[in-house]
């Protein structure tokens, strides 16, 4: 369920910026960071626990055209453990579709920019968490380091504006998260994202 409200928000973005190259037609996108990415966390026995890491969120060096020294983002964060039928998987299935290692939660990221170039930029910071695993909420922190080429783009005309930043990155990231059946975690994670800017069209 918390899965699909995940990529619920990825469809109805992508619809959204479909919407909007048909004149005519009202769209409204805020303005977002959507990441997707690869996190590996410690599990009580010595082993490992792989999952895949989603986050979706409002960013401010989104919605900033120009160059900005900080970027603070909330937003949704999702991490989901795939079925497989090999008996040494790490992840227990518990239904056909459904993976028994899902939690899904809110997050609040604060960055500053480090290196920078005309159109390349990296960003140092922070992540506080909050995640539901179904019985018990748990929190959780990661510092993260990512790199972006990015380009700004602000325009207003024909009953459409468009305002933000375009790009795409790279990022990774180290934490800690507290565990369902108690304690905490390590985990690291590395992925991709894109930006997407606002966009508020009229009919």
């Amino acid at each position: 369920m918390r899965l699909g409200v995940g990529f619920a928000v990825l469809a109805i973005t992508s619809l959204g910026l479909t919407a909007s190259a048909h004149a005519g037609r009202g769209a409204f996108i805020p303005p977002m960071e959507i990441e997707l990415g690869h996190a590996v966390t410690g599990a009580p026995d010595g082993g490992q626990i792989e999952a895949t890491q989603l986050m979706v969120g409002i960013s401010w060096a989104s919605l900033y055209p120009r160059p900005t020294p900080i970027d603070v983002s909330v937003g949704f964060i999702s991490t989901f453990s795939p079925a497989d039928d090999d008996p040494m998987a790490t992840a227990r299935v518990t239904g056909p579709e459904e993976p028994d290692d899902v939690a899904a939660g809110g997050y609040i990221d604060v960055a500053v920019r480090g290196a920078a170039g005309r159109h390349w930029r990296t960003w140092i910071g922070g992540r506080g968490e909050i995640m539901d695993h179904g019985r018990i909420s748990a929190l959780g922190g990661a510092a993260r380091a990512s790199i972006e080429i990015w380009t700004g783009t602000s325009s207003s005309e024909r009953g459409a504006l468009l305002c933000g930043t375009v790009a795409l990155s790279a990022w990774a990231e180290s934490g800690v998260r507290e565990q369902p059946n108690g304690g905490a975690a390590t985990f690291v994670a590395a992925g991709m994202g894109m930006r997407v800017p606002l966009l508020i069209a009229g009919h």
